[in-house]
């Protein structure tokens, strides 16, 4: 369970647009891969930073996170906890000490990585002036320190069994001590070396041959920045781009899949779209009015019109990866006459005005049309208001200026958001944050299990707010690129097991 923002990325946040960890499996090409290659990834949004400590979205770790910043552990495709640039790690039997042993690493400018770099980037989060927007998920953490150069120790207040899984995160990534221009440039131990950033176009990364662990397929990788869906296709159809890392038009898949000089990757992911209800809005703080708008959606229907029936309909923000996972869907069926009644009883009997802010991604912009007119249905009259990611981020992430919105949240077990009265959301339940404390301090994986469970159902009873679908994680490659990320469990878009054929 993440304390995140959506870890949205967006603690998570949020997220948006599809982003894939894996270290991945290889999808075709017995042919000799070229080393001397340059892929170019065919991306949706593109960062507004490169400062992974300062600022929150899914974009940033996508490129950065796994490929030029490490953090002490790794998150595979399979969900598995392995060590990275700790070698090995032991928690104690209380659950409360970490012990990493740190592996012989170098950062790109080819100074030497030590456990002083650790000490430094974590106490960065820690300290009281931080802006690191995951600050919370080290609010447990009682001291960092570094008995030597190649040690660090991590003692916890309480036991924190969402604490290694964070650090898989990009509240893990380990910086060079001093580090500055975090905005505009990276100096990371990874297997990719930041090179040049083209804003409004792309970000190049370098393979780094120095690297102590597995070198990188490609030696160049582009992340080319193109929001139109459209523009975004045809610029893989003319070959400017060799993956389409997300599908924002899902109706074109057949056509793709027809063709024999590509292939649709088809995996999983954990970005529940959620659209996402101010629980301090003088309408919208009533339960009885947040399940009218669940009610009023025929979700079903908007799968089918939004993403061309690409998506899963879940109830809760908990996908079917977790294993706290629960079918609540019928805890808020579709169904006009009850949502009509629910507004009455709320005192709306006439129904009201709100705006829904839309950023520019996909999934939201296909879904908003489609939301607009379900709730005009029962008296509620939406304004469709669209966003750039800049605003998104600022107004209504950062400052909870908004009535409705909608985003994908990408990080895996990040149901602890919920337990953030202070997040976007702005949901707050005590029994709530007292379940997330409990499983976050449980002795047993049955146990944790048994209360986060408690919290999905919460969540859905209260419709905190409304999770619109989880999102598949298809791409498109030409048929010379193997090893792309399959699945979309994480934060990263891992690029050194991306391989093209000449």
């Amino acid at each position: 369970m993440k304390k995140s923002i959506g870890r949205l990325l967006i603690p998570t946040v949020l997220i948006v647009g599809l982003i894939s960890f894996a270290i991945p499996q290889s999808n075709a090409a017995t042919a000799v891969a070229d080393p001397n290659a340059t892929i170019t990834l065919g991306v949706d949004l593109e960062p507004t930073s490169l400062d992974l400590t300062s600022t929150a979205g899914a974009p940033i770790p996508q490129v950065l996170l796994d490929n030029v910043y490490e953090s002490l552990v790794r998150i595979t495709d399979k969900g598995v906890i392995v060590p990275n640039l700790a070698k090995s790690y032991t928690i104690s039997s209380d659950g409360k000490t970490y012990t990493f042993k740190l592996a012989a690493a170098k950062f790109h400018d080819g100074s030497t990585f030590t456990s002083a770099d650790v000490v430094w980037s974590y106490q960065r989060i820690t300290a009281a002036d931080s802006t690191n927007p995951f600050k919370a998920q080290f609010a447990n953490v009682d001291s960092v320190s570094a008995p030597d150069a190649s040690t660090v120790v991590i003692t916890m207040k309480n036991r924190d069994n969402s604490f290694l899984f964070n650090l898989t995160g990009q509240i893990g990534v380990v910086l060079k001590k001093g580090a500055t221009n975090l905005a505009s440039t990276a100096n990371g131990t990874g297997p990719y070396k930041f090179s040049k950033w083209n804003r409004g176009s792309s970000i190049t990364l370098l393979r780094n041959d120095k690297y102590r662990g597995v070198k990188g397929k490609a030696k160049t990788v582009v992340f080319k920045y193109i929001a139109d869906p459209n523009a975004l296709n045809n610029a893989f159809l003319s070959g400017q781009v060799d993956v389409l890392t997300t599908v924002q038009a899902p109706e074109i898949l057949k056509f793709f899949a027809a063709n024999d000089k590509f292939k649709v990757v088809a995996g999983t992911t954990n970005a529940e779209v959620t659209m996402s209800m101010n629980n301090e809005n003088q309408y919208l703080k009533d339960p009885k009015v947040r399940l009218a708008i669940r009610e009023a959606i025929d979700h079903k229907a908007l799968i089918k019109t939004a993403w061309s029936g690409y998506g899963t309909a879940i109830g809760s923000f908990v996908p079917p990866t977790d294993p706290w996972y629960e079918d609540l869907t019928g805890l808020a069926p579709y169904d006009v006459a009850n949502s009509k009644a629910l507004l009455t009883a709320a005192g709306y009997p006439n129904g009201f005005k709100l705006t829904l802010e839309i950023p520019p991604i996909g999934y939201a912009t296909a879904s908003s049309e489609f939301i607009q007119a379900s709730l005009k249905k029962v008296g509620i009259d939406v304004t469709i208001n669209n966003v750039g990611w800049g605003e998104w981020i600022d107004r209504i992430f950062t400052k909870a200026n908004y009535d409705m919105t909608i985003v994908a949240h990408v990080e895996p077990h990040d149901i602890a958001i919920y337990g953030n009265p202070q997040y976007y959301f702005r949901y707050n339940n005590p029994q709530v944050q007292a379940w997330l404390k409990a499983a976050d301090e449980a002795a047993t994986d049955a146990e944790r299990t048994a209360l986060l469970k408690k919290v999905g159902r919460q969540l859905a009873t209260d419709s905190a707010s409304d999770w619109l679908f989880l999102l598949p994680n298809t791409q498109v490659i030409t048929k010379k690129i193997s090893g792309i990320p399959t699945n979309s469990l994480g934060m990263s878009y891992y690029v050194a097991s991306i391989a093209k054929t000449k």
